[in-house]
């Protein structure tokens, strides 16, 4: 099950919820396992984290988008200072 779960977790969709999870253990592997274990399971024991994209506005103009997080990513590395103690 480990295995399995783990090769899931790396698929580009994953889970959107640890309760997905626990859905797909139940109906793919026939096993019944609590939320809470699920969660030590995945959290804890494999050190995964859920994540989902944030929706973003069909308007977005993508290359605008791209360039500022370059702008803005290059800004912020100007501004730090580096001592050499």
């Amino acid at each position: 099950m480990n295995a399995a779960l783990i090769q899931e977790l790396k698929t580009g969709k994953g889970f959107s919820s640890y309760s997905g999870i626990v859905e797909w253990l139940k109906k793919d592997h026939g096993l019944d396992i609590e939320y809470g274990t699920v969660y030590a399971l995945v959290r804890y024991g494999l050190g995964a984290k859920l994540k989902v994209p944030r929706p973003q506005s069909y308007k977005q103009d993508e290359k605008l988008v791209s360039e500022l997080k370059k702008t803005r990513y290059h800004s912020q590395l100007s501004r730090k200072t580096y001592s050499t103690g």
